[in-house]
């Protein structure tokens, strides 16, 4: 079941992956070029940008940071 914290978690990390894929496709449609004109490869970078997008926001969202209280080097002196 998803809660509502995590269908905003979601929902912050599509609106990221949206902007990023529309933000990438603005960058190769200026001037006269059309959808016909985008190349597979840059269909390919796209497509991964707003993968990385989703990623990253989605996990930094959900991360929960270092814990505290352990340390993973001991201080002597």
């Amino acid at each position: 079941m998803i809660t509502q914290q995590m269908a905003g978690r979601l929902l912050k990390a599509v609106y990221s992956a949206a902007v990023s894929f529309l933000g990438a496709l603005s960058t190769i449609l200026v001037g006269s070029a059309t959808f016909a004109d985008v190349t597979e490869g840059q269909w390919t970078t796209i497509t991964l940008t707003a993968l990385l997008a989703f990623g990253g926001t989605f996990g930094l969202s959900t991360w929960a940071g270092p814990t505290h209280g352990t340390s993973s080097s001991s201080s002597s002196g």
